[in-house]
């Protein structure tokens, strides 16, 4: 099965005699993917593929299989965590419209789609995850995006 938005095609391998899910990073057990727009592809929307490709998983993958993640311990659940991580994700987009009422650049927005304070370790990747959610809005039409006259972009939901 290919996954998208965490990186693009990304195999996953089911083995249904084992019941048996290989997820890599399609499906982490504790944490969200890192879903992130990169300079190579400024509009691209990344958030959308994931969420896409997480639903099509949950519709061709049955329940009881144990997944094996690229990261921690191997779990049974996948249809929950799928459900999890889908509403989580919904959930900051919504909190992400509401803040965006006024215009704000990526980096403004850390405080309503990170539980941790961003630090130079982590700030390419929180940066590349906003823009991320901030493109799905786009994508969903409810927000938008003006550059201005120094090159920066700032978002802002639609009225």
């Amino acid at each position: 099965m290919v996954g998208s938005g965490h990186s693009p095609e990304h195999a996953c391998l089911h083995c249904p005699d084992l019941k048996l899910f290989i997820s890599g990073d399609q499906v982490l057990p504790k944490i969200s993917s890192n879903v992130s727009v990169f300079p190579t592809e400024p509009a691209g929307d990344p958030l959308t593929d994931w969420l896409t490709s997480l639903a099509r998983i949950k519709a061709n993958m049955p329940d009881d299989v144990l997944v094996l993640p690229a990261h921690n311990d191997p779990f049974h659940g996948l249809h929950a965590r799928i459900d999890h991580l889908i509403g989580g994700h919904e959930r900051g987009l919504a909190r992400l419209h509401k803040l965006i009422a006024e215009p704000k650049r990526a980096v403004d927005v850390f405080s309503v789609l990170f539980r941790r304070k961003i630090d130079q370790w982590v700030l390419g990747m929180a940066t590349g995850e906003s823009l991320a959610h901030l493109n799905c809005l786009i994508s969903r039409g409810l927000a938008e995006r003006r550059t201005d006259e120094n090159g920066v972009d700032w978002y802002q939901a639609k009225a």
